[in-house]
């Protein structure tokens, strides 16, 4: 093809910059314009690494340790190779940020280059790839001057991170089944952490707070201000975490606002039933109404307690987001007939039973419900 003044037949070429000869040049058709020389930039290491990664479709928080050498690196190189089919140049783009600044998110393209010295090492990166499309693969070269190994001090998995003035809308999904976001209160709003949903061990509500402990971050401590918004977070992170397919910001009501429902048995302890007013169908639960009865036989039993009665009166309790729920005696309260409470039925009698239980967002079965046993 013939060419003039650096322009082919079909039109002037696109300028790039590239890597030649160990310099970075800008280029203009078959024109050098600009070269930062860098044949005399040595770099010394001690140990060094080369890895391949593979950061899926909107994988969040991929934690670069430096190919396990920790924050001692001296060196990190990183090439991204973006999937062929992402034509979009806007969407081709790493997130990146340190291992002590969850909240300062950084950019990067096609390569990066980070050097420190003995005294100013790299920490540790968490990567994000943002395109939920198109996974990206990133060539990484990482190396140390020396064989240190305990240069910074890992107060960040020891102390977590936390979060103030938190609302139950912050929380997002961002990659369905993978990641979710939690999003500050500015307009417009900016996303302060990306949580992997397989990071997460435990979730713990503690008054206003929610306590995420996350094998990455370490604690994650999220104030919402109030425990009953903090019960609902724990909830809706609950329901994201053990049900496939959930995407927290479609869910209408996005507050559990459910009550859990009883489920009675429909034969109790020797041929009795359990029957709710207005109603004669068998069996019941506690959507049906508030006020059940039932007769029961103390028969050759010295007495009854509340852990058989659990076993005798319930069959199970669902509710809407927690699914099945466990209960035993110890949701059961007994009252005889002077509404006193009592630790076990030993005679005869009329007595009730209510029924104490909650679910994660602290819906409970009403206080109104009441089981009527007459012990014959």
């Amino acid at each position: 093809m013939t060419l003039c003044n650096g322009n082919s037949l079909f039109g002037a070429n696109n300028p790039y910059i590239k890597f030649n000869d160990g310099d970075i040049i800008a280029v203009e058709g078959v024109n050098t314009v600009e070269r930062l020389m860098m044949n005399m930039v040595r770099i010394p290491y001690k140990q060094i690494l080369k890895s391949r990664v593979i950061l899926k479709a909107g994988q969040a928080n991929y934690l670069l340790n430096h190919l396990g050498l920790g924050d001692n690196a001296t060196f990190l190189a990183i090439k991204a190779t973006y999937n062929e089919k992402a034509v979009n140049e806007e969407d081709n783009y790493v997130i990146y940020n340190y291992y002590s600044d969850f909240t300062t998110l950084h950019a990067m393209g096609k390569v990066m280059v980070l050097t420190g010295n003995s005294e100013h090492r790299i920490e540790q990166l968490y990567l994000t790839n943002p395109n939920t499309n198109y996974a990206v693969t990133l060539d990484i070269m990482v190396s140390v001057i020396d064989e240190e190994y305990s240069f910074f001090n890992d107060t960040t998995s020891n102390n977590g991170a936390s979060y103030d003035n938190i609302e139950l809308e912050g929380l997002e999904t961002h990659v369905v089944n993978e990641t979710i976001v939690l999003f500050d209160t500015q307009t417009p709003r900016n996303p302060l952490i990306y949580i992997t949903l397989d990071n997460i061990n435990s979730l713990t509500q503690t008054g206003d707070f929610l306590i995420i402990d996350d094998s990455s971050y370490g604690n994650i401590l999220l104030d919402f201000g109030s425990a009953s918004e903090a019960k609902q977070a724990n909830s809706l992170l609950n329901y994201t975490m053990n049900n496939p397919g959930v995407i927290i910001q479609n869910l209408s009501p996005l507050r559990d606002i459910v009550d859990p429902i009883i489920y009675f048995n429909s034969i109790v302890n020797i041929g009795s039933t359990i029957s709710v007013a207005g109603t004669s169908s068998i069996p019941v639960d506690t959507s049906m109404g508030f006020t059940f009865s039932t007769q029961i036989a103390l028969g050759t039993f010295s007495f009854i307690n509340n852990d058989m009665l659990s076993n005798w009166l319930i069959s199970s309790v669902n509710d809407n987001r927690d699914g099945t729920m466990s209960v035993d005696g110890n949701n059961l309260t007994i009252y005889n007939i002077n509404n006193d409470i009592t630790s076990a039925i030993v005679s005869s009698g009329t007595y009730s039973v209510k029924f104490s239980v909650e679910d994660i967002a602290g819906n409970s079965v009403s206080s109104n419900v009441e089981m009527k046993i007459y012990i014959i």
